[in-house]
């Protein structure tokens, strides 16, 4: 394919001899089909009947490489003056309708080639355009034609222009496709289809076209010819036209049948059999076309729902991946926290005895430091579990008074702020309640509240504040604390992520009190934002869902004032 638009052209990379013969061959075939052309002439009309030397002419100049163009022109110029002067035209006539033929082949050319587009048949628009243009330049050579019978030639110069108008647009309406058709797969047809289908054909043409029958049924071959181009390749569709139109051609001169002079005079018989092959031409080529982009339209729509059967497999394949990797990840941590929690129960338990018991001072430290580091481990393990969990878990929301949910998270959490020299205020508010799985929302507090106690300094304050933001319950936990800086609160819900204050003060914690304070707050309907700014402390916010108002039944009188004011 090149920017000629046609398949294969004959440019420097074929062979000599393939070029010889696409030249010469050109040349020759164009040479004959004039001269037999001639032969097909009515009395009284001073024009071919039928040229097929127009269509190979086009086909010619198409299928030639650009910087040939102009010499293909010539080639059809000149054999074509040579096979009229050889049917016997004169040497001015034959001169003039040779050039007449060369502008026809070089204007059709120029215009499906235009801007360097394909002028292959793929699409029922490229098909419409086709004739279109076709006829364009066909009437462009009828008009000269018949400005060169009415200055030379003796006859009728209507009905000369009409039937070279048609003749030669049926010409390349059915020899220029046969280079242009970008044919695609075609669906197997049924076994003997093709042999019922010209056997079909046949019969037609001998009974409607041939010496059979004197009835004017030529209409009837449209018939078999529609089977063809809806049911088989179009070449098929096209060389069945063109043998229909070359029989037409051979028995209209015989005077039998439909072609009887005593039924039909000669110049009516001329102008009918070129519309006829015209009409057949046009037929063919569009529904040909119409049935080839029905067939790629179907390959196009197969391979677009191939692709995406595939690209979900893929989707599923690694959804799947996913979920065995999350799963696998799940298991190990909760496998991982019960098998340790189980020694560090024990060590709990007997540091906790140990503390009882009479020690001495320093014996007295290292059990206090095995009992407190303890915790930490424990709570570490708490967090752990709690992560996979809220993962897995499907919350059991319901409705919970909002300054209870508060004094509950504030009260297990006064020993830390007591132990941290941090005093803890809490804003109340009541009339607020949040839908919400209990465990859910306490934890997800709690982890603030403990966020917030760790990084606020000894004499700093951290403030728990209830408010209603539309159908959200606003629980804010703000703190005196160095605050965070702009890159680390980008990360603060990472899981395991740890600020660069945690890592400075050796702060205890497992990264994940925030990640899983935000997770809690999703799966109940509600969030969790951070706000900050270096210096100057953090407010943590957590946002849950209020209860749904209760249903109005449909008796209950209105409570606006509307009542009133139809009174």
């Amino acid at each position: 394919m090149t920017a000629l638009g046609v398949d294969h052209p004959v440019d420097r990379r074929t062979s000599p001899w393939q070029a010889a013969v696409f030249w010469l061959g050109g040349a020759l075939l164009i040479f004959v089909l004039s001269i037999v052309a001639v032969s097909f002439s009515v009395p009284g009309v001073p024009v071919a009947l039928w040229w097929p030397a127009a269509g190979v002419s086009v086909v010619l100049i198409l299928r030639a490489p650009r910087h040939r163009r102009a010499v293909s022109v010539l080639v059809v110029l000149v054999a074509t003056i040579a096979g009229n002067l050889v049917a016997g035209r004169s040497l001015e006539i034959s001169g003039l309708y040779g050039l007449a033929n060369a502008i026809e082949a070089t204007l059709l050319s120029v215009l499906l080639l235009r801007g360097g587009r394909d002028a292959r048949l793929r699409t029922t628009t490229d098909a419409v355009q086709f004739v279109a243009l076709s006829a364009l330049s066909a009437l462009v050579f009828a008009l000269l034609i018949a400005l060169i019978n009415i200055t030379l030639v003796d006859g009728e110069p209507l009905a000369s222009a009409l039937v070279t108008c048609a003749s030669h647009l049926s010409a390349v309406l059915l020899i220029v496709p046969l280079a242009l058709f970008d044919a695609q797969p075609q669906p197997p047809s049924r076994p003997g289809e093709l042999a019922a289908q010209i056997l079909a054909m046949l019969a037609v043409i001998a009974a409607c076209i041939g010496p059979l029958s004197p009835l004017p049924l030529a209409f009837l071959v449209f018939v078999p010819l529609a089977w063809a181009s809806l049911r088989f390749p179009p070449l098929l569709a096209q060389i069945q036209a063109l043998f229909v139109a070359l029989t037409t051609m051979l028995f209209s001169p015989l005077s039998i049948g439909v072609f009887d002079p005593a039924r039909i005079g000669p110049v009516e018989r001329a102008i009918t059999v070129a519309a006829f092959v015209a009409a057949l031409a046009i037929f063919t080529v569009l529904t040909t076309t119409e049935r080839n982009e029905s067939l790629r339209n179907a390959r196009t729509a197969v391979d677009a729902a191939d692709e995406s059967a595939e690209a979900a497999r893929a989707t599923a394949a690694t959804i799947q991946v996913r979920y065995d990797l999350e799963r696998q990840r799940q298991d190990f941590l909760s496998t991982t926290s019960h098998e340790l929690r189980t020694p560090i129960t024990i060590i709990a338990g007997y540091s906790e005895l140990l503390s009882e018991a009479d020690l001495p001072a320093e014996a007295a430290a290292w059990v206090d430091a095995i009992h407190r580091n303890t915790g930490r481990l424990s709570g570490m393990l708490d967090d752990l579990l709690a992560f996979s969990r809220t993962r897995a878990e499907r919350p059991r929301p319901r409705e919970i008074a909002a300054s209870d949910l508060v004094n509950e998270v504030v009260a297990d959490h006064t020993g830390g702020a007591t132990t941290r020299s941090v005093e803890v205020d809490m804003a109340s508010a009541e009339g607020f309640a949040v839908f919400a799985d209990r465990d859910d929302a306490a934890r997800a507090l709690g982890n603030l509240l403990s966020n917030a106690l760790k990084f606020t300094p000894p004499g700093g304050d951290v403030r728990v504040e209830i408010a209603g933001v539309a159908a959200d319950v606003m629980l804010t936990v703000s703190d005196t604390g160095p605050g965070i800086g702009t890159d680390a609160l980008a990360q603060v819900f990472d899981p395991f992520y740890r600020g660069e204050q945690a890592e400075v003060r050796a702060t205890p914690g497992t990264g994940l009190g925030l990640p899983i304070a935000r997770m809690l707050a999703r799966r109940n309907g509600g969030e969790v934002m951070i706000v900050s700014l270096p210096g100057h402390g953090t407010k943590a916010t957590l946002l849950l869902p209020r209860p749904a108002a209760p249903a109005v039944p449909s008796g209950t009188p209105a409570l606006d004032g509307s009542a009133e004011s139809d009174q």
